[in-house]
């Protein structure tokens, strides 16, 4: 049964990928910190930051609304905010990448990022491509909304790849859990 299930599998197609998250790296260059969102994530000048934003060309973009509602932005491609910098409540709920000149904006439940990267051919965009400005901002809802920005120049894509990558800790944990797991079999039916 698993040798059949196996060519199954084998004889199927593979699928193509529309998405790409791509892990932005480089350092900060301008802090406005009147949350104390930069200063809660231990933040500043001149430290390293990492960004990692997927972008979907099979969905349109999405902007939403005052009232929440959810609007397709056209001819855009679809991209999220998979991973920033700041712990807040996103400024604006704008998930889109313009087709034709690499802007984007992208947001999670904690931030948004606003990512210039003119004069970069979209079919060429990848691994070593320069950004010319990424933009990261929030309100520290805790803080009667006062709003953090971080501004970095000329970040470097450091990696492309069609799955989301995990973060070591949470790799690690799941590592250590699952040795923890074959132990207690081991010594239980041992």
């Amino acid at each position: 049964m698993n040798i059949l299930l196996v060519l199954v599998m084998l004889a199927m197609p593979a699928v193509a990928s529309a998405s790409m998250y791509y892990t932005l790296e480089g350092t900060v260059n301008q802090v406005n910190d009147n949350g104390g969102l930069a200063r809660s994530a231990g933040i500043s000048v001149g430290d390293t930051v990492r960004y990692v934003i997927m972008i979907d060309t099979s969905k349109s973009g999405t902007t939403t609304i005052g009232n929440g509602h959810v609007m397709n932005k056209w001819n855009t491609s679809y991209a999220g905010l998979y991973s920033g910098m700041l712990d807040g409540a996103p400024v604006d709920k704008k998930n889109y990448m313009d087709n034709y000149s690499y802007q984007t904006r992208a947001a999670n439940d904690k931030s948004s990022v606003y990512v210039n990267a003119w004069g970069i051919d979209p079919n060429t965009f990848g691994v070593g491509s320069v950004v010319q400005q990424v933009y990261e901002d929030a309100y520290n809802m805790a803080n009667n909304r006062k709003y953090t920005q971080l501004v970095s120049y000329n970040l470097k894509v450091v990696s492309a790849s069609p799955t989301a990558p995990t973060p070591i800790p949470g790799a690690a944990l799941l590592m250590l859990g699952g040795l923890g797991v074959v132990g207690f079999v081991k010594r239980k039916f041992a």
